[in-house]
């Protein structure tokens, strides 16, 4: 664009005819503009500018044209707010999402201990009892159906945990108090540490090196790392899916009739069920971190596996202790 300058000597009204400067793409540095600067201190300045004074006046001259040349076409443009590109995506801000999560964990708290029947309190005390092996003794035989549901809420943390701490860490917080709490709250657990989670920041290395992993307290990390962990639960899960599976239209009928009436069974097969929902994006999040070639192909795959999905795709992922960490990446 043009960018006419007028100079300080015709400011001052000295008289001289302000010169026109084109700038072409690019910005001119003052030392190039000196060349294409007209001679605007010329033999008709007054006589009474001394030479230092005339040398003062032009080099001041000099900076104010190139303050008029456009912008250097490779600067780079001002970075915008992460708040701007979100808005641009039309993604939800993140406290939106954050709070829905929240406002989820809250009304499902509060469905559980204040809507869910209770009609059964003695009778679901005796259940824990009984599952946990204090009423080993006692000829009574639990519904068939819940006792598988029982278990698989026993698997569910090792899974979480396994994909969860390695994988899934924030700058907020840890996820290992979560984890924890899950084996006692499942995903009631969960939810909070998902809606406050923000992905680490340089992101964390996957699978883990090696000397993360080192020491006594790192044991169940090595194990998440080797294909063994993951088979053994997927042997455990094989084994309760195919008993509640195989359990027979009674016991259905009973675990129905169960959860009706018990708070207990209520809780836990509400729990399963949010736990079997979150799983595939906590496994999509880590089959990332991992940069897994096939994770667009067998993690959708999986995903539609109750339990044993996540436990096949523990031995599939590319792992610290395995050759298939060194697949090839995309």
């Amino acid at each position: 664009m043009a960018a006419p300058l007028v100079s300080l000597q015709h400011a001052a009204g000295l008289g001289v005819r302000p010169a026109p400067c084109t700038a072409r793409r690019g910005c001119l540095a003052p030392v190039a503009l000196a060349g294409r600067q007209p001679a605007v201190l010329s033999t008709r300045l007054r006589p009474s500018l001394g030479g230092q004074q005339q040398r003062r006046l032009q080099q001041h001259t000099l900076v104010r044209h190139s303050r008029t040349v456009c912008r250097d076409s490779n600067t780079p443009a001002p970075k915008t707010s992460s708040s701007d590109d979100t808005a641009a995506a039309g993604g939800p801000p993140s406290w939106a999402f954050n709070a829905g999560l929240l406002a989820l964990w809250a009304a499902l708290m509060g469905y559980v201990f204040f809507l869910a029947p209770n009609q059964t309190p003695t009778i679901d005390s005796f259940v824990v009892q009984k599952l946990v092996g204090l009423k080993a003794e006692d000829p009574f035989v639990v519904n068939e159906v819940f006792t598988s549901v029982w278990n698989f809420m026993g698997l569910y943390p090792l899974l979480y945990a396994a994909i969860l701490i390695p994988g899934a860490r924030s700058n907020k917080l840890p996820a290992w108090p979560f984890v924890c709490a899950s084996v006692f709250l499942g995903a009631y657990a969960l939810i909070p540490y998902m809606a406050l989670w923000e992905p680490k920041s340089p992101q964390q290395q996957l699978p883990l090196p090696e000397a993360e992993l080192e020491g006594g307290a790192k044991f169940f990390m090595r194990a998440a790392e080797t294909p063994w962990l993951g088979a053994a639960l997927a042997a455990g899960s094989a084994y309760w899916l195919y008993n509640a599976v195989t359990a027979g239209g009674d016991a259905w009928l009973g675990y129905l009739q169960f959860f009706d009436e018990s708070r207990l069974c209520h809780a836990t097969s509400v729990d399963f069920m949010l736990c079997t929902l979150l799983m595939p994006f906590w496994m999509s999040n880590d089959a990332q971190g991992r940069n897994w070639d096939k994770r667009g192909s067998l993690v959708p795959l999986l995903s539609l596996l109750p339990l044993l999905g996540p436990s096949l795709y523990l031995v599939l992922r590319p792992k610290t202790y395995s050759s298939s960490s060194s697949s090839s990446s995309e």
